[in-house]
């Protein structure tokens, strides 16, 4: 019994240092921002705090900014989700094809946008393809006839800027993860649809969308977590505006937090985005791990 409580825990203790240390990196932000969640708390004035309980969570659902901000991070969470994963798949899809050549060249060029960080991507968006006089999108827009709007300064067309370049940033991520399971498909499959006479896009809907359940859903969640708490592309390409049309709710949190000095609030809503994602983590891997038990 000894041996094998010890076969048992000697696991544990080369993942213990790791495991303490993620503990006090994700745990203590976590159990801070709890804590001063339930306190009237300002910037300049720490020693001073306040117990209030749940009042600056009911005064959150109560503000009609509150709410905006949720509406917009939900719809700019949900854009760049569907964006991303129906060019990511593609993309993806294209470059396993047999007739591509310099595949690791092409792989190469899709990746930039990945490591590239997001406030020099917005940036580079913001003054070489969103600008009014001369970005890519209007000259584009104007070869063919079209206007000139001010994409970013419009509140009807600042969001879908947005959502566009932000695709633009995870997009590499989920071409990785789609092309690594699409080299996972078997010849075979795709033999016998073209001897049934099917051509790419119905290899495509039949064949390929199938395997890639599991996968769509895995990026799926890895996508949500990264647009639901985006910050650095929005500040950088709107700054929130124009008249909130942009405003989700890190950029909400960070208004309060620093704008308004109102801490207690500013961990408010950062503390419901938590619970928010943590609720969203665990429907989509309880769907991912149906997935995987009907495909096995």
């Amino acid at each position: 019994m000894s041996s094998r409580r010890a076969q048992f825990t000697r696991g544990w203790w080369f993942i213990l240092p790791g495991l303490i240390l993620m503990i006090l990196i994700v745990g203590t932000p976590l159990v801070l921002g709890l804590r001063y969640s339930l306190h009237r708390v300002f910037l300049y004035d720490f020693t001073n705090q306040t117990f209030i309980g749940l009042q600056n969570y009911v005064a959150a659902f109560q503000d009609p900014l509150f709410i905006n901000a949720l509406k917009i991070t939900g719809i700019f969470t949900v854009g760049c989700v569907l964006v991303s994963v129906t060019f990511g798949i593609l993309i993806a899809f294209l470059l396993n094809a047999r007739q591509v050549k310099l595949r690791p060249m092409w792989m190469a060029l899709f990746l930039i946008p990945f490591v590239m960080t997001p406030v020099v991507g917005g940036i580079a968006w913001r003054f070489f393809i969103w600008q009014q006089e001369f970005g890519v999108v209007n000259q584009i827009s104007g070869f063919f006839g079209g206007g000139a709007p001010y994409w970013l300064l419009d509140r009807e067309t600042a969001l879908l800027a947005t959502i566009i370049t932000n695709s633009w940033h995870l997009i590499p991520l989920a071409i990785l993860v789609f092309y690594a399971a699409l080299t996972t498909i078997p010849d075979e499959l795709h033999e016998a649809g073209r001897i049934d006479g099917a051509g790419p896009l119905q290899a495509l809907w039949y064949i390929v969308l199938p395997m890639l359940r599991p996968h769509i859903l895995f990026v799926s969640i890895i996508l949500i977590t990264s647009a639901f708490r985006e910050f650095d592309m929005i500040w950088a390409l709107t700054g929130g505006g124009p008249g909130r049309s942009t405003s989700v709710l890190s950029i909400f949190a960070y208004n309060r937090g620093i704008a308004n000095q109102d801490m207690g609030m500013a961990n408010t809503i950062a503390f419901s985005m938590f619970i928010i994602m943590a609720v969203v983590a665990w429907i989509y891997i309880t769907l991912y791990r149906s997935t995987m038990k009907d495909k096995a």
